[in-house]
């Protein structure tokens, strides 16, 4: 069973030894290693010090003869302590695997502008990139390859291989309208010009869907129509009362579906395993219309998930049993948070992850090593010694 941590580019910062062995003492046997990443602020406890990562891109440096048209920017060149890091990883044992975050960019919705997601409004979401551009898809295969060349990594972990949710990132977003889950879906769905001409060649009225869309808008912020358990309830009811507007949701889900078939098969042909972060906003199993993934689609593509099991209330039982509704081949792993707040003791923390394990969990990742605190980490090794 796999047992490790994500680890951002940043905490290479120390010595690869020491950094090693401090991950082999708490139990772990896997890093997957951020070498490609959105922008950032993030407290880091173990360096002591706040780490503002305005570029969204790469941990190394930018090639860009590596590259078509499109390329990444280099967030932080830390390539040597990388290199180091993966030798020392190999020599100790320790699964060096590349978490690689892809259509949660904001450098490139910035640099190249005809990538990003447009709303019904017609406003661009810069940190959004259309999974329906053949500029993207070419990028993400460029990216691949250049860190397969500079990392070999054991595998892949793709994260935002879906559409981003609007109010994710941006600088000071505002809404005093509630953002319910219908108003975030309606104003997250992308009606690009290359998404409504893919539209059109797939049989669907792109221009009345954007109607619809735009006129339940108007209805839904005259004034609040969701409460309570009818939050999540709405958005089912739109989708069967408006078919069209599930006609586009299908559409979308193709879109995620087909770019994940290249990009595993990609990942493949290098030899390595494609593993898939599915909600990486992160929302519930059930609430996947947001990303627009289609777990039955996935199938036979992927070797694997990681959910990010983040609140309270989710469990790795509750989790597995949904993602089986759906998919009942494809192994699932974990992804646990290490804050604090969500546990109310460290029995409770053992205890989800223990129960993970019981119930066949082939990866375990804890988030995020820099980020938490002594005690969260000695919960973690503790976990981890019992597996």
């Amino acid at each position: 069973m796999d047992r490790g941590m994500f680890v951002h580019a940043w905490d290479t910062d120390v010595d690869a030894d020491l950094l090693t062995e401090r991950f082999l003492e708490m139990g772990c046997n896997t890093l997957a290693v951020a070498l490609n990443y959105h922008h950032v602020g993030a407290a880091d406890l173990r360096l002591e010090h706040v780490h503002y990562e305005r570029t969204a891109g790469t941990a190394f440096s930018v090639n860009q003869k590596r590259y078509g048209r499109i390329y990444p920017e280099a967030q932080g060149q830390r390539e040597e302590r990388l290199l180091k890091l993966t030798e020392k990883s190999n020599q100790k044992g320790l699964r060096f695997k590349a978490w690689v975050v892809n259509s949660h960019n904001s450098t490139l919705g910035q640099k190249y502008p005809e990538l990003r997601v447009k709303n019904v409004w017609g406003d661009f979401y810069s940190n959004a990139i259309c999974l329906n551009k053949k500029a993207f898809w070419a990028y993400e295969r460029d990216l691949l390859e250049d860190i397969e060349s500079r990392f070999g990594p054991e595998s892949y972990i793709m994260e935002a291989v879906e559409w981003l949710p609007a109010f994710h990132g941006e600088h000071h977003e505002f809404m005093l309208a509630r953002m319910t889950p219908a108003i975030r879906y309606l104003l997250s769905m992308c009606f690009c010009e290359s998404c409504m001409e893919k539209a059109e060649l797939a049989g669907i009225d792109g221009e009345k869907i954007a109607g619809i869309v735009k006129q339940l808008l108007r209805q839904l912020l005259r004034e609040d129509t969701a409460s309570g358990k009818n939050e999540e309830l709405q958005m089912t009811q739109l989708f069967l009362e408006y078919p069209e507007l599930y006609e586009y949701q299908r559409f979308r889900m193709n879109s995620v579906t087909e770019l994940v078939k290249e990009t595993a098969e990609l990942v493949h042909s290098f030899g390595k395993k494609y593993e898939y972060i599915p909600s990486s906003t992160p929302f519930n199993i059930n609430a996947s219309y947001y990303e627009g993934y289609e777990l039955r689609g996935l199938e036979g593509l992927i070797d694997g998930y990681i959910p990010l099991i983040y609140e309270t209330e989710d469990t790795y039982d509750k989790v597995l049993s949904n993602i089986r509704l759906f998919d009942r081949t494809t192994p699932v792993g974990m992804g646990v948070n290490l804050g604090r707040s969500r546990y109310r003791s460290r029995n409770e923390f053992v205890e989800r992850v223990e129960t993970a394990g019981r119930r066949g969990a082939y990866e375990i990742l804890s988030y995020n090593y820099g980020m938490a605190t002594d005690e969260m980490l000695d919960w973690m090794k503790t976990s981890y010694t019992r597996l």
